[in-house]
């Protein structure tokens, strides 16, 4: 996976040590799967030539899962894969020499004590981030912008990770009332710059095809896309023999 940092990113954090009860791998020569079990449901996630995955895609048992499949893995499981629901997304990726430098103004470092205001912030919005575990507060950056007690925006990452030195930029949402402020941007700049400041080397995201307010913020930093491929939550069918 080293080769293909950006697209295994995710896959690379899980390597850590900490991540490796959460972890199932399915590998071959030219192909490896990941089941990560640290959310319910899990994540499925796939990576290498189709010949690999054909065989191990049908290792992997029926159930509920989370995906991050690009298309060649998407096309082979095919039917047996029942979406619930299925987004077009971008994998991004940071270009240092094109970072602007710290946007943070006014943005304040989150931890585990802001907990209940991260939860109310989720409350505020339909669509609150479906991969966040109060665990990543302790692991990576996170920032929020307050306005009183009252947390307006945050974001932070999905999984990082010293020893691969990958991180993943996650966990951005501002409260739908105060949209269109440059929150997102100026708490993202702050992950981002904490990012840096730690060393680390590959810096991602993910963002759906068409949120072109979130794409533009991200763009602002210096994140290019890279990887088109399908995010959802679907059902797996057992491999039909």
């Amino acid at each position: 996976m080293g080769h293909d940092r950006v697209w295994c990113a995710y896959a690379l954090a899980d390597l850590d040590p900490t991540e490796r009860e959460r972890s199932e791998w399915l590998v071959s020569q030219d192909g490896v799967v990941l089941i990560y079990r640290g959310f319910d449901p899990p994540i499925l996630f796939a990576h290498g030539e189709p010949e690999a995955l054909t065989s191990l895609l049908d290792q992997v048992p029926p159930g509920v899962y989370q995906y991050t499949l690009r298309k060649s893995a998407r096309t082979i499981l095919g039917g047996r894969l029942q979406p619930k629901f299925e987004l077009d997304m971008w994998r991004m990726v940071l270009d240092p020499e094109k970072y602007p430098g710290s946007m943070n103004h006014g943005a304040t470092r989150l931890t585990a004590n802001d907990l209940p205001a991260i939860m109310d912030l989720f409350a505020t919005s339909p669509d609150p981030p479906d991969a966040f575990h109060e665990r990543q507060l302790a692991a990576g950056p996170f920032f929020g912008i307050f306005e009183g007690e009252d947390l307006m925006c945050m974001a932070g990452i999905h999984v990082i990770s010293t020893s691969a030195s990958v991180a993943a930029v996650g966990n951005v949402l501002t409260r739908p009332d105060q949209r269109g402020r440059g929150m997102a941007t100026r708490a993202s700049s702050a992950v981002v710059s904490e990012l840096l400041n730690r060393g680390i080397q590959t810096i991602v995201l993910n963002v759906a095809k068409d949120n072109h307010p979130a794409i533009h913020c991200y763009r602002r930093l210096g994140f290019q896309p890279i990887y088109n491929y399908y995010e959802g939550i679907g059902k797996l069918a057992p491999t039909q023999i």
